[in-house]
């Protein structure tokens, strides 16, 4: 399953899907629990084991990407609660997690192999594709300085008169930034662009 929330298209994960034949799972910029990219191309039954079961709140592996950069093989991980050794009974023999960001902005993958683990050059390959993709896709969207600062006082429930006088310009000025904002990211409303701003972790 793949939730395209951004630009990214299947071809900007040829190499993941290469180097990791059973399987891999990708989070993308992922900011207040939500991510602006979720590629899933894990065998199905896995997927729907790990969705009934809520692994997500359990894998040590995305517990681990949440607070590392790198890569990590999952044998290395406490499986406190069996997740690991649910993928093996999966068919999921090998595996690893790479992740890199911020505090703020994380982006992780999980690949898989079933004949034999991964080798050194292809976990740096997987980390290396995940450190582009963490930095968005091609033409991915950017704002000016000034369009995030006005984003940013909308985002904190200033009035567009106060916002305006926050940042020393006038209200019609303050308005024009937004305007342009909103046709950057594709927004309807000042809302929905904050929403876009903050998911895309801009502002």
């Amino acid at each position: 399953m793949a939730v395209h929330l951004h630009g990214y298209s299947p071809d900007d994960f040829y190499e993941l899907a290469r180097i990791a034949p059973a399987g891999f799972v990708t989070a993308l910029r992922v900011s207040r629990g939500r991510p602006v990219h979720l590629e899933n191309r894990m065998h199905p039954a896995w997927r729907e084991t790990y969705a009934r079961k809520s692994y997500f709140l359990r894998d040590p592996a995305i517990g681990w990407a949440l607070g590392h950069d790198g890569v990590i093989e999952w044998e290395a991980l406490a499986d406190a609660y069996g997740v690991i050794a649910d993928a093996r009974a999966h068919g999921v023999a090998h595996g690893i997690t790479v992740a890199t960001g911020s505090a703020e902005v994380r982006s992780f993958c999980g690949l898989a192999r079933q004949d034999r683990s991964f080798t050194a050059s292809e976990r740096q390959t997987a980390l290396d594709v995940l450190t582009r993709l963490h930095e968005g896709p091609p033409g991915a969207i950017s704002l000016t300085k000034a369009q995030r600062e006005a984003l940013r006082l909308m985002a904190g429930g200033e009035r567009h008169s106060r916002a305006a006088a926050l940042i020393g310009i006038s209200e019609s000025a303050l308005k024009a930034r937004l305007k342009s904002a909103r046709l950057s990211l594709g927004a309807r409303t000042t809302a929905e662009a904050v929403h876009a701003a903050q998911m895309h972790g801009l502002i």
